[in-house]
């Protein structure tokens, strides 16, 4: 049984320019916290979780942890409101990258079980992918999210826990790829005993992504031939071998 496991940003859709999502993210932090002047934005932020973002701001505002930690409850609700009330400007904003909707349409017709592995919380998961127009595709209750663990590394095992209830003793034949865009969707993969399949659509050029070892590493998703083969037919084994260049 195949599991395809999804990043959102930089992988299913990217921004077109204008910020959005992560205006709303920092609005959100500085209600949560009561603050009056503006939050950075973190340059390090690709593939870290929301909430692992969010306790990274307020550490470098000098906010105690103590402090930071409760306020992460009320975060994930402004920051679903911020985006909510913006709903149109993150639907302008959103862009499905080339080649998703063909790929998630194909995969979905040969019946494999897609859904998300991503640092998103699963509310601002399910909303900005509707706002894009795919939810369609995708299992949200199999998927691992920043709101379970602000560590991406430990994602990939909670997508065993939830399809260990779904599946009972089946569950142990699964055969999880989790596709992402940054060296830590690879390193994630890699903790979670799943295959790490690399697409070089976000911020980190290919010859980044290499040097990480991916399983299989991808220009980007527009050959939906090459890539659905790739997806599905390379093996699911862990031994040492050069990674398919697609």
């Amino acid at each position: 049984m195949k599991i395809i496991l999804w990043d959102i940003d930089g992988t299913l859709v990217r921004s077109n320019g204008g910020r959005v999502a992560v205006n709303a993210f920092l609005r959100a932090l500085c209600l949560s916290c009561q603050l009056e002047h503006e939050l950075p934005y973190p340059y390090d932020s690709a593939g870290k979780t929301d909430p692992q973002i969010a306790l990274e701001i307020l550490a470098a505002a000098s906010i105690a942890e103590s402090r930071a930690s409760q306020a992460l409850e009320a975060f994930a609700e402004h920051y679903l409101m911020e985006l909510k009330r913006q709903q149109q400007a993150l639907i302008t904003d959103l862009r499905v990258l080339p080649g998703v909707s063909e790929i998630l349409e194909v995969l979905t017709q040969r019946g494999i079980v897609q859904s998300l592995l991503t640092g998103n919380l699963e509310p601002v998961a399910r909303f900005k992918l509707a706002c894009a127009g795919i939810e369609q595709y995708l299992d949200f209750d199999l998927g691992a999210y920043g709101s379970d663990n602000a560590d991406r590394s430990r994602l990939v095992p909670i997508v065993r826990q939830r399809l260990q209830r779904r599946l009972g003793p089946d569950a142990s034949q699964a055969d999880i790829v989790v596709v992402g865009d940054t060296p830590r969707d690879i390193a994630c993969a890699r903790a979670g005993g799943a295959r790490a399949v690399a697409v070089a659509t976000g911020n980190f050029t290919k010859h980044e992504l290499e040097a990480h070892r991916p399983d299989v590493l991808l220009d980007d998703l527009t050959d939906t031939h090459a890539v659905v083969e790739a997806l599905l037919q390379y093996s699911s084994s862990l031994e040492s071998r050069q990674a398919p260049i697609v």
